[in-house]
C-alpha cells in the first residue's frame, strides 16, 4: 500500500475509531478524561509510552515509565485504577476492552513481577498486538488506552508530588525540630552558667549580709535587744514534700525515709550560717519537760552539748516524738522541737515544720493538728509556706483554704506546688501549660511556685545541690519544648526562684531590724557612759556600814516595785519584759496541759503581758482546761468490780459504785493539773526578779546591784521564798482536792447547773467545746439533779446507769474544782508575796554576819573588774553603732 493509501486508510480508521468512541461514551456517560472516572490500569500506562508524543511526551524519552516508581507508589496507583475499574458500566464493548487488558495485565505482571523487565520489549509487543489487526490504531479501544494513559500519568504525578511535598515537609519539620532543639540545648546551657554564677554572686553578697547580721544579732543577745530572726512555717498535707522542701533551705539532707516524721511535734529549725562550718553543725536543744529544777533567765543556754550527725537527726527526731506522744501515732503535742544548724551554705532564718494537715481518720487527732498550725501561722511576723502537690486539681486543694482563713489575701503567704515533675509532663502544649501555671481562685497579682526536688536519698551536700540543679533545669526543659511563656511564667519555676523569693525577703527584715537596733544601741551607749559615772562614784564612796544601809534599802525598793507588778503597772516595760501566752508557753518548760487543743479564746492571750495580769491570765486558762476534762472512759469490768456487795447485805449499792469510779477517775483527771497550775506560777513570779533589778539598775541610789555576788544571793533568796509557797500550796491543795472527794456531799452537788444535759460517757471534741463555751460565757439554767437506779442486774443498762452517775458526779466536781484552784492559787501562792516577801528578805539580810556581807561585796576588785567591762562595752557598742550606721 502507498503512503496516500496508507494514510487514507488510517485517516478512515481513525475516523472509526473516534465514531465508535463517541458511541461509546453516549452509552456510558461516565467514561471521560477526568481524573476521578476514567478507569485504568497498569497495562494503560505502559502503553502510554508509546502514544505519549499525543500528550506531548516526546515518543519515548518523554513519556511516564510506570517501573520507576516505588513499590508504594505502584500500590498506590494501582488502587486508583481498581476504584475506577468498578465505576465503568460492563457493556460488550468496554468487556472486550477489559479482555484485551487483562490480557496485558497478566503480561505487565510479568514484567513487574521480574523486576519491571525491559520496557522497550514489552512496548514493541504493544505495537505488534495494535497492528495486527486485533487493537488497530484507530481502535476504541486503542483511543482508550490513551485517555487512560493521560489520567494515570497525571495521577502519578501527583502522588510524586505529594510524596515530595511530604519529603519535604518532613525535611523542614526535622529541620525545625534539630534548630529548636538546639535553641532548647543553648537555653540549658546558659541556665545552667546563670545558676551557677548566680550562685556565686549570691553566695558572695549573702556572706556580707550574713556577717552583719551575726554581728547584729549577736549585739541584740548581749543587750537584751529584741530582734526578730525572719520565720518561715511550712504548712501542707501529708507527703506534699514539707520536709524535703526543708532540706533544699538547709541545703542537706536530713535522709528522712518515715513518712510520718514530725508529724506529731513541730519541729523547730534555727538555721545559723557560720562559714567556719562546711559540714553542717546540728544540736538538739534539751526537752525542757524533762529537766528538772531549770532556772529562769537560762533556758536560751539550754542545748545539747554534743553535736547530732545529719543522718541521725531522724532517728533523735522520732525518738523525741515518741517519748512525749507516744509510739502509736494516734496524739500529738503542741510542745516542740528545737533543732539548731549551723551551716556554711545556708541563711539565717527560723523554720517551723509542722504536722501534716489529715484528710479523715481520728477526728480529734485532726483537729489537733489543725488547731496547732493555726496558732504557729497566726503571729503576723511569720512567713507562711503553703505546699501543695501539683498533681492535686485546684478545685481539690485543702491547705489554701485553711491558709486563707488566717491571711485572707496571701500577702504572707508563699504558695508553692511541689512534685511539678509530675505534673509538667502531662502539658502537652502552650496553652494547657499556661491554663494551669496561671492557677485558679488566686488573689490578683499572687504567683505560684512550681518545684520539684530529687528522690534519690544519701546524697552528700554537693551532689545533693546538683541533683536540684538538675530538677529544676529537667522541667525547665519540658517547658521549653511546649514553648511556654517565659518571660510571664520562667520567674516561678524552680526552687531557685523560691530561694531568690525568700532571700530578698530576708534582705527587707533585717533592714527592718536594723533601725531599731540602732536606736537600742544608742541607748545601750548612753546608759553604759552613766554606768560607768556610778561605778567610779561608788569606789569612791565604798565601806561596809554605807554596803548594809543601801542592802535594805534595796531590798525594801525590790518589794515595793513587786508589788506594784503584781497590781499592775507598766513601769517594768511591757513591750520587752512582756509575754503572749504562745511565747509563755514556749520559754516556761513546763508540761503542757494534756490532751488540751480547743483552741479556746484565753482573755489576753495575743497581749505582751507579766506579773498580776499575766497570773490572771493564768487563771483563766486553768478554768478552761479544768472545764474540758471529760469523764475517762470505763469499761464494763470496772463498773462490775465497784458494785460488789455490801458487809451486811448482798444488795447492789449503785451510788457507792458510782462514787468509788468517781472517786478514782477525777484524781487521774484533775490531780496533774494541780503540779502545771503551781509550775506555771511560779515561773510567772520568778520572772518578775530580773524586772524589779532591771526598774531599781535605773534609780541612781540603788548601787548594791553593780555586785553581782550580792545579785546572785539575793535572786536565791528570791527563788527559794517562790519555792517555798509553791510547796505549800500544793500540799493545801492536794490535801482539800482528797477532802473534797473523800466524801460526796450529793446536796452540794444539787446546786450544780449544767446548761443543758449531755453524754457524759462519749463526748466529741465538738460538745466539749460548746459545753465549755455556754459555762465560761453564759449563765446557768437551774435544773434538778436526778438518780434514777433501780436495775439489779450488770448489764449493758446498768453498765450504763452507773457511768451516768460518776459522769454526773465528776461534772460537778469538775465545776467546783475551777473554782476552788483559782481560790487557793489567791490565797496561798498570790498573797504571801504581798505579806510576806518583803519581811522575809529584809529578815534574811539583816542577820547576815560582817564576814558574810564582806564576801559579797567585795568591792574594789569586783567594781574595777566591772569598770574595766563597762568601758570595753562602751566602745563595742559605738563601734557596732557606727558599722550599722553606714551600712
Amino acid at each position: 500500500m502507498t503512503g496516500i493509501d496508507q494514510s487514507s486508510s488510517n485517516n478512515s480508521v481513525v475516523g472509526g475509531a473516534t465514531s465508535h468512541h463517541q458511541q461509546q461514551q453516549k452509552e456510558s456517560p461516565s467514561l471521560s478524561l477526568s481524573t476521578s472516572s476514567q478507569p485504568l490500569n497498569k497495562e494503560s500506562i505502559f502503553l502510554g509510552d508509546a502514544s505519549s508524543s499525543s500528550l506531548g511526551g516526546g515518543g519515548g524519552s518523554g513519556g511516564f515509565n510506570y517501573t520507576n516508581l516505588t513499590k508504594e507508589q505502584q500500590q498506590q496507583i494501582q488502587k486508583i485504577i481498581s476504584q475506577q475499574q468498578q465505576q465503568v458500566p460492563a457493556t460488550p464493548t468496554h468487556q472486550k476492552q477489559q479482555h484485551h487488558q487483562q490480557n496485558h495485565h497478566s503480561t505487565g505482571d510479568m514484567i513487574n513481577t521480574n523486576g519491571g523487565g525491559n520496557y522497550n520489549s514489552h512496548h514493541h509487543q504493544q505495537q505488534q498486538h495494535l497492528g495486527s489487526g486485533g487493537n488497530s490504531a484507530g481502535s476504541p479501544s486503542h483511543q482508550l488506552n490513551k485517555a487512560q494513559l493521560a489520567v494515570a500519568e497525571a495521577n502519578a504525578l501527583k502522588l510524586l508530588e505529594e510524596e515530595k511535598r511530604k519529603r519535604d515537609e518532613k525535611k523542614r519539620k526535622r529541620e525545625t525540630d534539630e534548630q529548636w532543639s538546639k535553641v532548647i540545648r543553648s537555653k540549658l546551657e546558659l541556665e545552667k552558667k546563670k545558676l551557677d554564677d548566680d550562685e556565686q554572686k549570691s553566695y558572695t553578697i549573702n556572706q556580707e549580709l550574713y556577717t552583719i547580721f551575726n554581728d547584729l544579732q549577736m549585739i541584740s543577745h548581749d543587750h537584751s535587744i529584741p530582734f526578730e530572726t525572719p520565720e518561715l512555717v511550712v504548712v501542707g498535707m501529708q507527703s506534699d514534700g514539707k520536709s524535703s522542701f526543708i532540706e533544699s533551705l538547709l541545703g542537706f539532707q536530713f535522709n528522712i525515709v518515715e513518712s510520718n516524721i514530725g508529724t506529731r511535734r513541730p519541729l523547730i529549725i534555727q538555721m545559723i550560717n557560720n562559714q567556719s562550718k562546711q559540714e553542717p553543725s546540728c544540736r538538739f536543744k534539751k526537752e525542757c519537760h524533762l529537766i528538772d529544777g531549770t532556772s529562769i533567765g537560762s533556758l536560751e543556754d539550754k542545748w545539747e552539748e554534743h553535736e547530732t550527725p545529719a543522718e541521725e537527726l531522724t532517728e533523735e527526731i522520732v525518738r523525741r516524738t515518741n517519748d512525749l506522744t507516744g509510739a502509736r501515732g494516734d496524739r500529738v503535742s503542741s510542745f516542740p522541737i528545737f533543732l539548731r544548724v549551723e551551716f556554711a551554705h545556708c541563711a539565717n532564718l527560723n523554720i517551723y515544720d509542722t504536722p501534716g494537715f489529715r484528710k479523715g481518720g481520728d477526728e480529734r487527732l485532726k483537729y489537733e493538728i489543725l488547731d496547732m498550725v493555726k496558732k504557729l501561722i497566726e503571729p503576723k511576723h511569720r512567713i507562711i509556706v503553703c505546699l501543695e502537690q501539683s498533681n492535686v486539681e485546684w478545685a481539690n486543694t485543702i491547705s489554701r483554704p485553711l491558709i486563707k482563713k488566717i491571711d485572707p489575701d496571701f500577702t504572707r503567704t508563699i504558695l508553692i506546688n511541689t512534685k511539678f515533675d509530675n505534673r509538667v509532663k502531662e502539658l502537652r502544649n502552650r496553652e494547657s501549660a499556661h491554663k494551669y501555671l496561671e492557677g485558679e481562685g488566686i488573689v490578683t497579682g499572687k504567683k505560684i511556685f512550681f518545684i520539684s526536688l530529687p528522690l534519690k536519698r544519701n546524697l552528700d551536700p554537693y551532689k545533693f545541690k546538683e541533683a536540684c540543679k538538675e530538677c529544676y533545669l529537667e522541667d525547665y526543659r519540658k517547658l521549653l519544648e511546649i514553648g511556654f511563656d517565659e518571660n510571664r511564667f520562667g520567674a516561678q519555676i524552680g526552687i531557685y526562684k523560691v530561694k531568690e523569693y525568700v532571700e530578698r525577703h530576708l534582705h527587707e527584715r533585717y533592714q527592718q531590724n536594723l533601725v531599731p537596733s540602732l536606736t537600742s544601741l544608742e541607748n545601750i551607749c548612753r546608759r553604759t557612759d552613766k554606768e560607768i559615772e556610778r561605778v567610779r562614784k561608788e569606789l569612791d564612796e565604798n565601806n561596809l556600814q554605807t554596803l548594809k544601809f543601801k542592802v535594805l534599802q534595796y531590798v525594801q525598793g525590790f518589794n515595793s516595785q513587786i508589788e506594784r507588778l503584781l497590781e499592775g503597772s507598766v513601769v517594768g516595760d511591757p513591750d520587752k519584759y512582756g509575754q503572749t501566752l504562745e511565747k509563755e508557753l514556749e520559754q516556761c518548760c513546763v508540761q503542757t496541759w494534756p490532751n488540751f487543743n480547743f483552741g479556746f479564746d484565753i482573755q489576753n492571750a495575743k497581749f505582751a503581758l507579766y506579773g498580776g495580769a499575766q497570773f490572771e491570765r493564768l487563771l483563766n486558762e486553768l478554768e478552761y482546761v479544768v472545764h474540758s476534762r471529760e469523764f475517762p472512759e470505763t469499761s464494763i469490768n470496772e463498773v462490775a468490780s465497784a458494785i460488789g456487795i455490801s458487809k451486811l447485805h448482798n444488795s447492789p449499792i449503785y451510788e457507792l459504785a458510782a462514787t468509788n469510779i468517781f472517786q478514782i477517775k477525777s484524781k487521774k483527771v484533775l490531780l496533774p493539773l494541780i503540779d502545771i497550775a503551781l509550775q506555771r506560777c511560779s515561773y510567772i513570779f520568778k520572772r518578775l526578779f530580773d524586772i524589779g533589778v532591771s526598774i531599781l539598775s535605773n534609780e541612781e541610789y540603788h548601787t548594791v546591784s553593780l555586785y553581782a555576788s550580792f545579785l546572785e544571793e539575793f535572786k536565791s533568796q528570791y527563788f527559794t521564798f517562790i519555792k517555798e509557797i509553791e510547796a505549800d500550796c500544793k500540799t493545801r491543795l492536794k490535801d482539800d482536792f482528797d477532802t473534797f472527794t473523800k466524801i460526796v456531799d450529793w446536796n452540794l452537788l444539787n446546786g450544780l447547773n449544767e446548761i443543758k444535759q449531755y453524754n457524759y460517757i462519749k463526748v466529741t471534741p465538738e460538745e466539749t467545746k460548746q459545753r465549755v463555751v455556754a459555762i465560761m460565757e453564759s449563765n446557768p439554767i437551774d435544773e434538778s439533779f436526778e438518780i434514777n437506779t433501780k436495775s439489779r442486774r450488770i448489764d449493758e443498762e446498768t453498765y450504763r446507769k452507773v457511768c451516768m452517775i460518776a459522769g454526773k458526779l465528776f461534772s460537778g466536781i469538775r465545776f467546783f474544782f475551777s473554782k476552788f484552784m483559782r481560790n487557793k492559787l489567791n490565797a496561798f501562792f498570790l498573797d504571801p508575796l504581798f505579806q510576806k516577801l518583803g519581811s522575809r528578805m529584809i529578815d534574811h539580810f539583816s542577820k547576815l554576819t560582817d564576814q558574810k556581807y564582806q564576801e559579797l561585796f567585795q568591792s574594789i576588785d569586783q567594781l574595777k573588774i566591772l569598770l574595766t567591762k563597762l568601758e570595753s562595752q562602751a566602745i563595742d557598742c559605738k563601734l557596732n553603732r557606727d558599722k550599722f550606721k553606714d551600712y
